[in-house]
């Protein structure tokens, strides 16, 4: 599935004493399977513009579209396309996009354990995927499946979702939207508030998610999870788009993260390091401590072989 965003507008609270513009002219094409990271400052409207790619939001100029394609063997795709949405006057209209954008596209919100509200976890994964007319046999089957793709085992189906940890509460809050199978899944701030071990666990799920087809979109502080997995990131500034490159190529250029009071990762501060220290060193593209441990082996190892030559 694709994403086309165009030229989007959001302002809160018009025309009152609070009117707010978060999102300005804000424009980009999401393909289908891309690992994308949204980053900015808090304020700067990444939260606005994921609301919009599932039609949480409408905008009040520009426009979005989506293009689905259900099956391969389909030669048409499916278009949808809410232009400058007015809520009032387009309500059923556009309660039926909607629906059928939120089914694809799905996100984890900030927190996402707060809205675990069921008896028992297999009812509440269940919930989603019910609410978009899946049987109850069918839903209960994917309770199954997604509960074990995040790591829990069926003795949890049972269980009072508000008896687990903080960590548990995460995947049981993310099997329940994967549980609608959606074509994208937009993940804001998903590691906040999680141990080091909870946040490694989390992030290898949505890796995998990834390799099996999946986009993922990211909103997070955290560049060294950034760098490391993502390929693509949008940057945010004053609800406009400033910059949309390679991760690697946002990240790498120092006068950009400075000037935008970002975070470099840590392992581009170490290969900085590395690199003043030794000039005459070529470092290849390094994104995490495990790559930079096997190139700093294989320097040692080539020149103790060196040596005893």
């Amino acid at each position: 599935m694709k994403i086309i965003v165009k030229n989007i507008s959001h302002v809160f609270d018009k025309n009152s004493p609070l009117e707010f513009k978060a999102l300005h002219n804000s424009s980009c094409t999401i393909d289908q399977g891309e690992y994308i990271a949204i980053i900015g400052q808090t304020g700067s409207g990444k939260t606005t513009f994921i609301e919009h790619l599932n039609s949480l939001l409408v905008p009040d100029e520009g426009n979005l579209n989506w293009i689905f394609e259900h099956e391969f063997k389909k030669k048409k795709e499916k278009f949808i396309e809410l232009k400058n949405v007015s809520l009032k006057k387009t309500f059923r209209n556009k309660f039926k996009y909607s629906k059928i954008v939120k089914q694809h596209v799905g996100i984890v919100f900030q927190f996402a354990e707060y809205q675990l509200f069921e008896s028992t976890i297999k009812k509440d994964i269940m919930f989603g995927p019910m609410a978009f007319g899946i049987e109850p046999d069918v839903a209960a089957q994917r309770a199954v499946k997604y509960l074990d793709a995040v790591g829990l085992g069926p003795e949890f189906l049972e269980q009072n979702p508000l008896a687990l940890s903080g960590g548990q509460k995460r995947r049981v809050a993310l099997a329940g939207i994967l549980a609608i199978e959606p074509d994208v899944l937009i993940l804001d701030e998903p590691t906040a508030g999680l141990d080091p071990a909870g946040v490694r666990e989390i992030l290898e799920i949505f890796d995998k998610l990834n390799k099996d087809g999946k986009t993922i979109i990211m909103v997070t502080h955290d560049m060294d999870n950034v760098l490391e997995r993502t390929t693509r990131c949008i940057v945010f500034d004053q609800g406009t788009i400033i910059r949309d490159d390679f991760t690697y190529s946002i990240l790498k250029d120092e006068n950009f993260i400075l000037q935008n009071n970002l975070v470099t990762p840590s392992i581009i501060r170490l290969t900085n390091k590395i690199q003043k220290k030794y000039p005459q060193l070529e470092i290849p593209k390094i994104v995490s401590l495990n790559q930079m441990s096997d190139f700093l082996n294989e320097k040692i190892t080539q020149k103790a072989k060196a040596k005893n030559a």
